[in-house]
């Protein structure tokens, strides 16, 4: 994994397709396909030497997750989305600071490139963190 990394605002949210692959069960390929994404614009991508779809280690304070890279043409350059999911709760604090709700906009990550690292699917994931790996 590279240690040339890139700063970034990192936001969550719920998208149409994260929620249409969460019907079909949280533990298959299609909702992998929608969850275990770490969107950005060309640039940052270009920036970690990557071609859309290779995987991308996010750090945060509160933890890393390996997940796979995709370009978002309406993104701005420092900004990054990972939808709603276990991928995003491994980053994102679990805090609510009284209000019952994390904060899931605006945290600050470190993104770098993660080329032959394999992204794990969302039962490995889960396991690697009850395991405190």
């Amino acid at each position: 994994m590279s240690r040339v990394g890139v700063e970034a605002l990192l936001t969550s949210g719920r998208t149409l397709k994260q929620g249409r692959a969460m019907e079909l069960g949280k533990l298959g390929p299609e909702y992998l396909k929608e969850v275990a994404i770490c969107e950005m614009d060309k640039v940052t991508l270009e920036a970690l030497g990557l071609d859309e779809g290779d995987p991308v280690c996010v750090e945060t304070l509160h933890g890393s997750v390996l997940v796979t890279s995709k370009i978002d043409r309406r993104a701005e350059p420092g900004i990054v989305f990972i939808p709603c999911g276990p991928y995003a709760n491994a980053v994102t604090g679990s805090d609510t600071e009284n209000t019952g709700m994390p904060d899931f906009k605006g945290v600050s990550a470190q993104i770098f490139g993660a080329k032959g690292e394999k992204v794990l699917n969302v039962k490995e994931l889960l396991k690697q963190i009850m395991e405190g790996a």
